[in-house]
């Protein structure tokens, strides 16, 4: 079974070492980091934060990458990004509706203020619960004996793909991706089951599928759970303000 069929992914990569006292990186097999390009996240003061998801859910474009903000975090600001459209809640800030490759990388930064520790904590470590979303890009339809696949897949328009269900190739030949990114096939229903899962390749690589799927990062341990493969959502730790030098 494809593993885009899978809703929940639990590995993460922990917050990039900047300064003595931030988090050390998870294993090399994470896929989301957080990037801080500046000084030392220090209690009672206002800094940048970049999410950074190392590629796609399971070789697959990423659309949309929803982040909560900490209980404590306030004056969180999100970065606006060309192509990408900003929404918010009290709590999460979602950046939907763009198209970020398997194999590329780009970081959604957010501005936060952190809280004052207690009295007597050295430091605190503040989890960004994330869930990084891969849209379906072929959707298909069928009717009767007959079946239509309609693809989106613009960043590789006027390329030619090769079209599979469940791993079994669909056509003779490749299909060529329209200048808009848009394509339409016609083939017969029970070439393509209930169930199954329709795939666009190019080169033997992954490009676009019928299956939607998500990367979610929580924050472990969980009281009660019993996961044990899981690492942390991405976190960033907080050192009081009397632990680091003045600016």
């Amino acid at each position: 079974m494809s593993a885009k069929k899978r809703v929940i992914r639990t590995t993460a990569l922990l917050a990039g070492a900047v300064g003595v006292l931030l988090v050390s990186a998870a294993p090399a097999s994470a896929h989301m980091g957080i990037e801080l390009h500046g000084g030392t996240p220090t209690a009672g003061s206002s800094s940048s934060i970049f999410l950074r998801p190392g590629h796609g859910c399971d070789g697959d474009s990423t659309n949309a990458l929803t982040v909560e903000i900490p209980a404590g975090v306030t004056g969180a600001k999100p970065q606006p990004k060309a192509g990408w459209k900003l929404s918010e809640t009290a709590t999460t800030i979602t950046w939907s509706g763009g198209e970020l490759a398997d194999d590329e990388f780009d970081e959604f930064g957010i501005r936060v203020t952190w809280p004052k520790l207690a009295a007597g904590v050295s430091s605190q470590k503040f989890y960004f619960k994330s869930v990084q979303t891969c849209n379906a890009e072929l959707k298909v339809a069928v009717s009767g004996k007959d079946a239509t696949i309609t693809g989106w897949l613009p960043s590789y328009a006027g390329q030619k793909a090769a079209l599979f269900v469940d791993d079994i190739p669909l056509t003779a030949h490749d299909v060529t991706i329209g200048s808009s990114g848009a394509f339409t096939i016609k083939t017969k229903s029970a070439k393509v089951p209930e169930g199954s899962e329709v795939t666009a390749k190019i080169n033997d690589r992954l490009v676009g599928t019928s299956v939607a799927g998500s990367d979610n990062w929580i924050e472990l341990p969980v009281t009660g759970s019993t996961a044990t493969l899981a690492s942390p959502a991405p976190s960033v730790t907080v050192i009081a303000a009397t632990t680091t030098a003045a600016h």
